[in-house]
């Protein structure tokens, strides 16, 4: 194979090709098109983070899809700030409450699959909805605001230009990556996902790795929920809802196979800027909320079916 021919074959590729011809498009339109890319990267920061998480839990095998996101990040973000109190003094309190009931919601998730023998999919939606529940008890629907410093550190960009959280969130991938690459962890989990019953049968504790595995899937989305919710100046109810499918879409689009058993940390990246562009573009050429979502849709079914044969099946 040639050298070009290699690299096309690299799954992860055609996200960061895809996002450079819709900054192009971008750019070609709008006179603010560096502002559209800040923009998309921003939030793309948070997209790379429920993303990471959501890929693990696939890794682990077919029909392995956390759902529980959503309501995880919204409960974790309002405890977080509950604590918080708008206090810089709490900061630390807030993201160790926050991040230990994303931690507990994820654990919950698994609890359910091993000793209820409920489908993962089922599983998590019926935690998710727990979890609403107990925002509607505790937090009353309300807007819950950040500490000021919290604040400031979301939003400050180096430069003006670059987004510190995204520089965070880059270093934080790459420590996962290299998790997934050469530890133990990584190793277990992806041989889990490629087959369950070898992989028990080698010694893997399959059990352990995967209870692991949705810990830090919640753990991810209360660190999204924290983050965001500091990035758009409060917690609220409904402020995970567009993560559902997101995450899973950023996941395939970034080069990780839907039936498990592969991980792809870095098409994660690419394909979450992509996604962020492609609804800034789709903005600014004023498309109807649905028109938007069926180009997306048209969008992911494409890069799923350039990205292999090996995916399609």
């Amino acid at each position: 194979m040639s050298g070009i021919g290699s690299l096309l074959a690299r799954k992860w590729l055609w996200s960061y090709l895809g996002a450079a011809a819709v900054f192009g498009i971008i750019a070609a339109v709008s006179q603010n098109s560096f502002f559209t890319l800040s923009a998309s990267i921003s939030f793309a920061t948070f997209y790379i983070l429920v993303g990471i998480g959501q890929m693990l839990v696939i890794t682990t095998g077919p029909g392995n899809i956390d759902l529980s996101i959503p309501n995880t990040i919204a409960f974790s973000g309002s405890l977080a700030f509950a604590l918080m109190n708008e206090n810089n003094a709490n900061i630390p309190y807030g993201l160790l409450g926050g991040l230990a009931a994303a931690a507990a919601i994820g654990a919950f998730n698994y609890g359910l699959i091993r000793f209820i023998l409920m489908p993962p999919m089922i599983a998590t939606l019926a935690s998710s909805l727990i979890v609403r529940s107990l925002s509607i008890i505790y937090f009353r629907g309300m807007q819950i605001k950040p500490p000021a410093g919290l604040a400031w550190f979301v939003n400050y960009r180096l430069a003006g230009v670059v987004p510190i959280i995204f520089l965070f969130v880059l270093v934080l991938a790459a420590m996962m990556q290299l998790i997934l690459a050469r530890a133990q962890y990584g190793r277990y989990i992806h041989a889990i996902g490629q087959n369950i019953k070898a992989a028990w049968l080698c010694g893997v504790d399959v059990k352990r790795y995967k209870l692991i595995t949705y810990t830090l899937s919640g753990v991810f989305a209360g660190v999204t929920g924290i983050l965001l919710a500091a990035f758009t100046g409060g917690a609220t109810m409904s402020m995970g809802d567009e993560y559902m499918l997101n995450s899973i879409a950023v996941v395939v689009m970034g080069g990780s196979s839907i039936a498990g058993g592969d991980s792809n940390v870095i098409g994660i990246i690419g394909s979450s800027v992509l996604l962020y562009l492609i609804v800034n573009l789709l903005n600014i050429l004023g498309m109807e909320a649905g028109l938007r979502y069926i180009f997306t849709g048209v969008v992911i079914i494409g890069i799923i079916f350039l990205s292999g044969e090996k995916m399609r099946r």
